[in-house]
């Protein structure tokens, strides 16, 4: 299951996301994303965890977490899905991948 952590505009490594998902369960993978759009520095990350369970747990345990003085945003990556920037599409309701158990 991949999860979103973001959005902050400090330097978190990919150490530092890793070591606050890791006693939730097995991860495979973390990235660190900057989005440099309007000249904004702006960082978010993505954690993928094989077993949905312990992804649930973490993205449970993990959201409001503070660290170098900012509270994390975390919950399920949304997948299949075109940058809403871009996509030419004006407001409208929201599309989010149901929570499967």
């Amino acid at each position: 299951m991949k999860i979103f952590v973001g959005t902050w505009q400090k330097v978190i490594s990919e150490v530092d996301l890793q070591d606050l998902f890791i006693k939730y369960g097995h991860i495979t993978s973390v990235y660190i994303f900057k989005d440099t759009e309007q000249g904004n520095n702006i960082y978010y990350g993505l954690v993928e965890m094989p077993v949905k369970k312990q992804a649930l747990a973490a993205i449970k345990g993990v959201n409001g977490t503070k660290i170098n003085g900012m509270e994390l945003q975390v919950h399920p990556a949304r997948s299949g899905e075109k940058n809403r920037r871009h996509s030419g599409r004006c407001g409208g309701r929201r599309k989010h991948d149901p929570t499967e158990e």
